[in-house]
């Protein structure tokens, strides 16, 4: 196994001892890429994407999808579409279930799946996702439809960076696990940050302890229900 892989899972089980902490799991990371489909008809790329939010949330309701959304501006890679976060350890599953997308089957968009080691409470956002859509329906002033918000993410080699800090800029702190057959070719530390600006994240890393250069940025859009993620753990 890879040393610096060992060193990541240690860090992450170690911080799981503290009081209040969220046991470390490991569930799988897929990005979402542009496909080699070039030729389809916008009638059946229309139906193709509605059938990709309506099995998005059957995936969510049925326990498999805690955490999806769609890239802006990338420094990582040029083809990316969006991420989904499944509920399993299991690279095959996660693409199994990847494949019931529409618009992958078409050929529009193509998957790629690591693992992803985290201690942040994951498995908490459907409940909060649900507390949230009771509370829009009880009450009659606010709009029921739900909301998501910009973040960034950060990535960087483990092997080239120190454990961030957790600070109130840092929503979720994990580690995707390299696999060769990916482009995640070595370990890879990964932030969610409380920033909507490149600016906002370059302070959000400082904070941290980061080196900003050392870091790609990558705009997304995701549930608003992610920012909550560090109130889990107090």
């Amino acid at each position: 196994m890879n040393p610096f892989r060992i060193i990541a899972t240690l860090v992450l089980c170690l911080a799981s001892l503290a009081p209040g902490a969220v046991p470390v799991k490991t569930y799988t990371f897929v990005y979402i890429t542009t496909g080699p489909a070039t030729d389809i008809e916008q009638s059946e790329q229309q139906t193709a994407f509605a059938g990709h939010f309506s099995n998005m949330k059957r995936m969510a309701e049925e326990g498999d999808l805690l955490i999806a959304g769609p890239f802006g501006k990338s420094e990582s890679f040029d083809d990316l579409r969006g991420l989904w976060v499944f509920n399993t350890d299991s690279t095959a599953k996660a693409l199994e279930l990847a494949a019931t997308d529409p618009p992958g089957k078409l050929g529009i968009f193509v998957f790629e799946a690591v693992q992803l080691i985290t201690d942040d409470a994951l498995l908490e956002l459907p409940r909060l996702e649900r507390e949230d859509e009771a509370r829009r329906l009880a009450d009659p002033d606010v709009l029921d439809a739900w909301s998501g918000r910009g973040y960034f993410i950060a990535t960087a080699p483990v092997s080239k960076t120190d454990e961030p800090t957790r600070t109130s800029s840092v929503f979720m702190l994990a580690t995707l696990t390299a696999d060769p057959d990916t482009r995640v070719t070595n370990d890879q530390r990964m932030l969610i940050l409380d920033a909507t600006t490149e600016d906002e994240a370059h302070h959000a890393l400082k904070d941290s302890g980061c080196n900003p250069d050392d870091w790609k940025l990558d705009v997304w859009y995701a549930s608003s229900m992610i920012a909550k993620l560090p109130s889990l753990r107090e």
